[in-house]
């Protein structure tokens, strides 16, 4: 992320020549009543508007405020960190004389320009910590993910020789089926063919029973 320079993020040392309404400012800043309501009551020590009701009227140095408040909130950082930015970049820019070139450049207020490169160098720092702690997290959410799909595979494969197990016991189940079908139906045919042996029996000897009475007569 880069930093902007300071003629860039510290608002202009000039008298307001036009003011704008709290409706304005919302609507320009794209952001709700109650949202610019917050950064009044905790940034109003940077503002020379401090009024957040429907009669307020915000210079343009305080809607410049606004707007850096508004950028450093969608880059990531804490109402300490934004705090800690615009007391650094509220102080007046370093003035430097040709014969003190080389001696440390102070700014109003006691804020040395080295300091303020400290600070923006430690707010980069915490930058990299956040994406750093943002890609330890997402390295531990990748492991979950790894283990639940190896998880996955694994009760899968349970799963699947379950099923393959219940196949091969259905198919046995009906090859016994089918032999005991097979020897149930020898055993039918063997018992048709006694019992036609037997009926067979039944008439001749009916048979003979008859020749024999019609020889008593004769």
């Amino acid at each position: 992320m880069s930093e902007p320079t300071f003629d860039q993020r510290v608002p202009a040392r000039r008298p307001d020549q036009t003011s704008q309404s709290f409706a304005e400012v919302t609507e320009l800043l794209d952001v709700a009543p109650g949202t610019l309501r917050r950064w009044i009551q905790r940034f109003g020590e940077f503002l020379k508007s401090t009024a957040s009701d429907a009669d307020s009227r915000f210079s343009a140095s305080d809607v410049e405020t606004l707007s850096i408040i508004r950028g450093l909130l969608a880059d990531g950082n804490t109402y300490e960190q934004i705090a800690h930015r615009l007391n650094v970049l509220h102080a007046s820019p370093p003035v430097m004389r040709e014969d003190t070139m080389m001696q440390p450049i102070v700014q109003s207020g006691g804020v040395s320009f080295p300091q303020a490169i400290g600070d923006l160098i430690y707010t980069m720092s915490d930058t990299q910590q956040a994406i750093l702690n943002s890609q330890g997290t997402l390295r531990d959410l990748m492991g979950v993910v790894v283990q639940d799909n190896f998880n996955l595979k694994e009760e899968n494969r349970k799963l699947r020789e379950r099923v393959l197990e219940i196949e091969r016991v259905l198919s046995e189940y009906q090859r016994r089926e089918e032999t005991r079908k097979e020897r149930l139906e020898s055993r039918l045919r063997a018992l048709e063919g006694t019992l036609g042996a037997l009926q067979q029996q039944v008439a001749h000897w009916v048979q003979l029973q008859r020749e024999r009475r019609r020889g008593w007569f004769w």
